[in-house]
């Protein structure tokens, strides 16, 4: 014979701190399949090619045989001390990336402050290597 069975449901605001930190535990167990950070990979990847960024890459074996390169881009789990997301790669000034990034991510301060301290930070390089002559600032 046919149950009705009744749930209630909570928004994540209405819960109190420790509700909050289980439910997002809980979910972080039972989310873990999907191919969330692809999507997340691939902005990131923009992003560094705006910053002036070149990701260190590796070779990937296809199904089919063949490889790959893929970016050196690694994370782990983010439930503990220690976790979180790291890449390879070698950076060169980009002129205009600061704009670029405004263009990109307009609501993103943060990527915003990053692009203008690498600025800040090469324009102290740019100056010096301008009072060299050509020959040796090449």
């Amino acid at each position: 014979m046919p149950e009705i069975i009744q749930t209630t449901v909570y928004s994540l605001a209405e819960l109190d701190d420790r509700a909050k930190e289980r439910a997002r535990d809980w979910y972080r167990q039972v989310s873990n399949d999907d191919d969330w950070h692809e999507a997340v990979f691939e902005d990131f990847e923009r992003v560094c090619g705006i910053l002036g960024i070149e990701l260190a890459t590796r070779s990937v074996r296809l199904y089919g045989g063949g490889t790959r390169q893929k970016p050196c881009i690694w994370f782990s789990g983010f439930s503990s001390q220690g976790d979180g997301a790291c890449f390879e790669g070698k950076y060169q000034y980009k002129k205009g990336a600061a704009r670029e990034i405004r263009a990109y991510a307009p609501r993103d301060e943060r990527l915003a402050a990053v692009a203008d301290q690498l600025q800040r930070i090469q324009r102290k390089n740019l100056s010096m290597a301008s009072q060299f002559p050509a020959s040796v600032a090449a």
